[in-house]
């Protein structure tokens, strides 16, 4: 009787067993994946820049434009872009004042320092400041330029002479002036 009873318990665990293991081999559930779009960039390195034209020191002369450069500012943005955009620009425009009569302000981006990953935006060369927006890099894509001085594009500032607007006769030396640049990346 107990090897009965024995038996007919064992049997009832088997079954107990099977009956809870409906399951297959395999079974699946959803992960819901979310990507930002990301568009954001900052100026590093020194949060003002200053352009000095050398006097001659020699009567007859001409002031000296060569050393009124500077390079002490880079450009860090990062950049998710979607399957409907193609690419991001990084543009720069003076938002308040003038360039003193006579005289142009230029930067150039420099390439990509090389310590981020992704499609990094190019240089556009040296661009002249006006009030509109003037692509300064472009060509970005998904990519981080890494944040810093000495990360993403060192721009260097230059101020010249301006050939075609009567050049040397509109310097005026009461014409200090201080102006904001503003860079903006937006979508092609």
């Amino acid at each position: 009787m107990k090897r009965k009873l024995f038996a007919l318990a064992a049997l009832g665990v088997v079954f107990a067993f099977n009956a809870n293991a409906q399951d297959d081999a395999d079974d699946n559930h959803t992960v819901a994946i979310s990507i930002p779009e990301v568009a954001i960039l900052d100026l590093e390195g020194s949060t003002s820049v200053s352009l000095a034209v050398e006097a001659p020191t020699e009567a007859g002369e001409a002031v000296d434009f060569s050393n009124a450069k500077d390079s002490s500012v880079w450009i860090n943005y990062s950049s998710i872009v979607g399957a409907s955009e193609t690419s991001r620009t990084v543009a720069a425009k003076i938002s308040n004042n003038s360039v003193p009569g006579g005289m142009l302000l230029k930067v150039t981006a420099q390439s990509d320092a090389g310590n981020g990953d992704g499609t990094m935006g190019s240089s556009a060369g040296q661009v002249t400041l006006t009030s509109s927006d003037q692509t300064v890099v472009s060509g970005i894509g998904s990519c981080y330029t890494g944040d810093g001085a000495n990360n993403g594009h060192n721009l260097t500032y230059s101020l010249e002479l301006d050939p075609t607007a009567g050049s040397y006769a509109n310097i005026d030396f009461d014409d200090d002036v201080t102006l904001t640049i503003t860079y903006t990346i937006s979508n092609n």
